[in-house]
């Protein structure tokens, strides 16, 4: 896939145009090696002070491509150029696109001659075109030819064909421009002419930390969503994963403390329950909340009951599916009763792996007035996220309402916790048809793709990876990998990191002020829940199977700046074509 200067989209450009046609460059296959420079300015443009090409595309081997794009309807009418946008808005052009896009060409073509070095190819070879992503445009006239057209119908295919064919065909009408050219170094000279290496003085590590500033806020949907709580006793809040179910649990049950009711927190996961029970202990009234894992809360209550020695004989035969389906439960709700101190508040995250029957009954013991007239708040994610619990997300919404009766629902619909290309990405890699949330405005830096077809070649990709983020100033602490399978199974395992860093397992003891720096590795089923600023993603040999999918869903949302892809290269084309869904306009409308 091509190198685009620079790596990401920039927000603030207004062209939804420009912006398909840098992802479709950004991931196609076949621009591997191609360096692509958006939004290009020049110190002089024709008889102008100054002025800009679209896109310039440097293509080994083949040449330099100027392209003008623009969006929307296109018309020419008395000689008079205009475009109308998709809300109405029309845009007069002063000349036509084709004369822009050769102005352009031309310029780039003298501005590199004047500056480069002595043996630079002066014959290189430059062409120029319009993109047109939007319609299909089949007019002829004296002043362009057909192939320095790109319209709807030539983007159902690889751009990179098209680009191909543009510099075949102006090769055809120069035939004595440089053979070969650019070669690997005069792709380096013309970077460092067009776009000089000092815009990368930007690291990574400072736009993450910039992106996480922007992403740590509570939504407006998510205030909302705490009037209504205050409003109603009994709330089931539903959201897909990056919706905030977590942090909003977490504010809800603080406050609650806060005004002085007995509230207990509990999630599914341990690496949660953990997090969980630390932000508890350090809220503003620790004695009135009690937060973390529901079993290990669940054991703290038995262990001090008379029901102690059967609990601890059962546990003792090792941790069976019998133990948590039918000992704790049995054994929690006598203990519970025999405390007979029930919590005036429950707040429950991560519920699709919590509502069980035997669970339920377990809780409508410890909540005062029971679930169907006590206080409670449940947030869980119905669709892809139960990787624990195979029964249906209807079906525990069901169980949910027979056994508690009348609650008030609500929804989370905005994205809080991923940037955008983020975001867009999983739900594509999920197999969802359109996306479960609104995105945010967050854009942040693209997702990021390596292939390999061997363990040694994905080990030497983690490796390489890892070093590149601490040298771009990425914190150790802020990176995790992850995967499906467990450390001694992964094809990660045995990567040598040398002085540079040590993986090692989540929550695994590590000695304070440690020399080489500590990369944390934790299964996708351990670190559900959990996010981090940066996560590189390994093992993914799957993307269109239903199993795997809800597999990526959990995993690829864990990332809230940084998500670092390393797949095996036979998903290559299914990946790409989930990336070319993402440019249809009906694929950003939540149904």
């Amino acid at each position: 896939m091509a190198r685009m200067l620079p790596a990401q989209f920039d927000s603030s450009t207004a062209s939804a145009a420009e912006r398909k046609l840098f992802e479709l460059l950004q991931h196609d296959p076949d621009t591997r090696d191609w360096v692509v420079l958006h939004s290009l300015g020049l110190s002089r443009r024709a008889r102008k002070p100054y002025g800009e090409i679209d896109f310039v595309v440097l293509v080994p081997g083949h040449g330099v491509l100027c392209l003008e794009v623009k969006g929307g309807r296109i018309a020419c009418l008395s000689g008079r150029w205009e475009t109308t946008s998709g809300v109405g808005k029309t845009h007069v052009m002063n000349r036509s696109p084709f004369l822009q896009a050769r102005e352009g060409m031309f310029a780039l073509r003298d501005s590199v001659l004047n500056r480069a070095p002595q043996g630079f190819p002066s014959g290189l070879l430059h062409a120029y075109a319009v993109v047109m992503p939007d319609v299909t445009f089949t007019e002829h006239s004296p002043e362009w030819e057909s192939w320095q057209i790109v319209d709807h119908e030539a983007l159902k295919r690889p751009i990179s064909q098209s680009l191909l064919r543009l510099a075949s065909e102006q090769r055809k009408l120069h035939p004595n421009t440089s053979a070969g050219e650019p070669s690997s170094a005069t792709m380096r000279t013309l970077q460092q002419l067009l776009r000089p290496d000092f815009e990368l003085v930007v690291t990574r590590g400072a736009q993450i930390e910039d992106t996480e500033a922007q992403l740590l806020r509570l939504t407006e949907e998510q205030f909302h969503a705490l009037d209504l709580l205050c409003d109603n006793d009994r709330c089931l809040f539903e959201g897909a994963a990056g919706t905030g179910k977590t942090m909003l649990a977490l504010e809800y049950a603080r406050r609650t403390a806060a005004a002085g009711k007995r509230t207990l927190l509990i999630c599914f996961n341990r690496l949660l329950g953990d997090w969980l029970e630390h932000q508890a202990a350090e809220s503003d009234q620790p004695q009135n909340l009690a937060a973390g894992r529901f079993f290990k809360q669940l054991r703290e209550v038995i262990i001090s009951s008379s029901v102690a020695g059967d609990f601890l004989e059962e546990e003792s035969r090792g941790q069976t599916t019998d133990l948590f389906d039918s000992v704790y439960p049995l054994c929690g709700v006598l203990a519970v009763e025999e405390r007979n101190q029930p919590f005036d508040v429950l707040v429950m995250d991560e519920a699709q792996d919590l509502l069980r029957p035997s669970i339920l009954d377990v809780l409508n013991s410890w909540l005062k007035g029971g679930l169907a007239g006590g206080r409670w708040a449940i947030f869980g994610d119905f669709q892809r996220q139960a990787i624990f619990n195979p029964t249906t997300g209807e079906e525990l919404k069901a169980l949910l309402e027979s056994t508690a009766g009348h609650f008030t629902r609500g929804r989370l619909t905005m994205n809080c916790r991923n940037t955008r290309n983020i975001g867009e990405e999983t739900a594509l890699l999920s197999g969802f048809s359109s996306p479960p949330y609104r995105m945010g405005q967050v854009v942040g830096l693209p997702v990021d793709y390596h292939y390999y077809n061997s363990a040694r070649k994905q080990r030497d990709a983690l490796a390489d990876t890892i070093r590149q983020l601490l040298a771009d100033e990425v914190s150790a602490a802020d990176i995790i990998v992850i995967s499906r399978l467990r450390l001694a199974n992964s094809g990660v395992a045995g990567v040598d990191g040398g002085n540079s860093f040590r993986l090692a397992e989540a929550g695994e003891h590590v000695q304070f002020g440690s020399r080489v720096p500590v990369i944390r590795f934790s299964t996708v089923q351990a670190f559900k829940g959990m996010e981090s600023p940066a996560v590189v993603l390994c093992d993914v040999e799957q993307v269109s199977d239903q199993e795997p999918q809800a597999m990526l869903y959990v995993a690829m949302s864990r990332a809230r700046s940084q998500l670092i892809m390393l797949v095996h290269a036979k998903t290559q084309p299914l990946i790409a074509e989930c990336v070319r869904r993402k440019l249809q306009e009906n694929w950003r409308k939540i149904p």
